[in-house]
């Protein structure tokens, strides 16, 4: 049952990102039936074909081993849709394809905050136009700019656990922020260093296991701190459509935190920790390939949005700051590499179309809360520098606690 529907950022003309923050509760079959129901009533949703049903019938029978959460939402969504397993009911996907987005993390230990907790912050950096105009083509009827109707998506399942997911281009899966109800939380960033799978569809055709999208979600529902989470990973076979690989920053209330990256050649499964009492900071490299500064590569300063110019800009930074971290802090550091640039070749970004950050957040794994600003428009170019100013909303303070106790 959907108990909760409003706009945390309502649509507004000029603006670019509006978040529809929805709560579901019910079965896990039901959560998929009613999250079925409203993406193809609000957001135009239409059911990817396996290339034969042999591929639908294996996928849904790895779900019920690997991931019974999406087994049973699938099955809900294949009610709605009245549809047999001839169709990839684990995606409820609109506005795709959907590329990787690019991003920033940096997390810090409780002995290094002023809070005594574990924090981070995000800035999700990504296009601000349509899918169809990063590839140099006219929009498709309907088709809305990518990230421009995200979601943050709260399930209280009648058994299981409580997850919320912030993010776009999947209703089921939205799979870019996420958070359980025992504090492990879990970010996608992309990994520009390694290649994706080449010809991996995002839904259906020849699809199975788990796709990069998916994974945030299975991991929520099924761990509640690092060590599970990366128990639960070894168990999936984990595929990323597209040319560009994704890593995930992964933490819990512990002060445990980990990324999960993806070999590139061997497709094996690495996990690099986060160095006990240091912060831990993750760009679009992988880090295993990357360990240390010395083994960058060397890149024009100029570049400001590059992966390896950002690493070395909050480093420094972080070496400079005197005390303890406070959460206004943790938010200023992530502003010295905010995506908001006049020319984007200059800064070292690929393609015509304007990237920009979509929002940012501050992150405490203890509470199960976020501190969100989302991104609205373009101010004025700052002199003498390539970078123009970007209009936030205020502030945000979302809870999933407060989220699920709220009454139906």
């Amino acid at each position: 049952m959907l108990t909760d529907d409003v706009y945390l950022v309502p649509p507004t003309p000029g603006d670019y990102v509006s978040v529809r923050a929805l709560t579901v509760r019910g079965t896990d079959t039901d959560i998929g039936a009613d999250l079925a129901t409203l993406s193809r009533s609000d957001f135009g949703t239409v059911l990817a074909p396996y290339a034969s049903p042999i591929y639908g019938q294996a996928r849904q029978a790895y779900f019920e081993k690997n991931y019974p959460t999406m087994a049973a939402r699938s099955r809900g969504v294949a009610q709605s849709f009245g549809v047999a397993q001839d169709y990839d009911c684990s995606v409820l996907g609109y506005d795709l394809p959907a590329p990787p987005p690019g991003c920033t993390v940096v997390w810090f230990p409780a002995a290094l905050t002023t809070t005594g907790r574990p924090m981070f912050g995000r800035n999700l950096d990504w296009f601000a136009g349509t899918i169809s105009s990063q590839h140099g083509l006219p929009p498709t009827p309907g088709e809305h700019g990518s990230c421009s109707r995200s979601v943050l998506t709260t399930t209280v399942p009648e058994s299981g656990r409580t997850v919320a997911q912030l993010g776009c281009h999947d209703l089921l899966s939205p799979g870019m922020d996420g958070v359980n109800d025992a504090g492990l939380m879990i970010v996608a960033l992309v990994d520009h260093s390694d290649r994706g799978n080449i010809g991996a569809g995002t839904a259906g055709g020849f699809s199975t296991g788990v796709s990069a999208m998916q994974l945030p979600g299975c991991v929520l529902h099924s761990a509640s701190t690092v060590d599970e989470a990366k128990s639960v990973i070894l168990q999936q076979s984990l595929f990323c459509p597209g040319t560009t690989n994704l890593h995930w920053f992964i933490t819990d209330e512990s002060g445990a935190a980990t990324v999960l990256e993806i070999d590139g050649d061997s497709r094996q499964y690495r996990f690099v920790d986060a160095v006990p009492g240091q912060p831990f900071i993750v760009t679009n490299h992988a880090l295993h390939s990357y360990p240390t500064l010395d083994t960058f590569p060397q890149i024009p300063a100029s570049q400001e949005h590059n992966s390896f110019i950002r690493y070395r800009t909050l480093t420094a930074a972080i070496a400079a700051h005197q005390g303890k971290w406070s959460p206004a802090d943790i938010s200023g550091l992530l502003d010295t590499v905010l995506c908001s640039y006049v020319n984007n070749a200059t800064a070292g970004i690929a393609g015509d179309v304007p990237e920009r950050t979509l929002w940012k957040y501050l992150a405490d794994p203890t509470n199960r809360q976020y501190r969100f600003r989302f991104y609205q428009h373009d101010l004025d170019p700052e002199p003498n520098s390539n970078h123009v100013g970007s209009q936030f909303t205020d502030p945000i303070e979302w809870s999933l606690t407060e989220a699920a106790l709220r009454s139906p």
